[in-house]
């Protein structure tokens, strides 16, 4: 696990419409393309065949993922994918959120999960996890045994493995297309590169 604070570059890293790169030996460019836009057990909200297909690296203690969290969560639908990347790099605490958070996928509560957590200014301990599931309704014992199981961790083991082949270092970190975001982004900033990349003129080609 990596030792850091949350990133602040510059947030427009990457808008020349250059490739994906940063594949290792191990993981060539078309392993990186499905390890980012079709790995399934990813939380992710749109359709597979989306024009626009957005992978977002976070992590719940990190302050501007909080703001892209709600940035995201007002601009899904239409031809948007959003792919949700548990990349707990801050802590023991963010860990145990992440696991937390793709178990809540297994029982569909991903989202609004998502949103408490990320909206939440306590210490994310089993106890406030356990009553974020009651109140959403949740299977508390399928929960924790879901956050527990080696599929879980073997989730952010690869989220952690595809950002080291892309090069990054903090996060948020997004994939916008073709276009690799570091750091904070406001709302007009993500708007223009998804209109960039829905204009065009051929698809991206991992993504087909």
């Amino acid at each position: 696990m990596l030792d850091s604070a949350s990133s602040k570059f510059d947030p427009l890293f990457g808008l020349q419409r250059t490739p994906i790169i940063g594949a290792t030996p191990e993981q060539g460019p078309q392993e990186v393309c499905d390890a980012l836009f079709r790995d399934l057990d990813s939380p992710a909200v749109g359709s597979l065949d989306s024009q626009i297909q957005i992978v977002a690296f976070f992590d719940y203690r990190c302050p501007y993922c909080r703001k892209l969290a709600n940035i995201i969560s007002k601009m899904q639908g239409g031809d948007l994918r959003i792919v949700y990347k548990e990349w707990p790099i801050l802590g023991d605490s963010s860990v145990l959120a992440a696991r937390a958070g793709l178990a809540a996928d297994k029982q569909g509560k991903y989202l609004a999960f998502h949103a408490r957590m990320m909206n939440s200014r306590l210490i994310l301990t089993p106890a406030y996890i356990e009553e974020i599931a009651v109140e959403l309704g949740m299977n508390q014992a399928q929960l924790r045994d879901d956050m527990n199981s080696g599929n879980t961790a073997l989730a952010i083991q690869r989220t952690s493995a595809l950002a080291s082949a892309l090069g990054f270092i903090g996060t948020p970190a997004l994939v916008v297309g073709r276009t690799i975001v570091l750091g904070e982004i406001t709302r007009s900033q993500l708007e223009r590169l998804i209109e960039n990349e829905r204009h065009m003129q051929s698809p991206l080609g991992c993504l087909r």
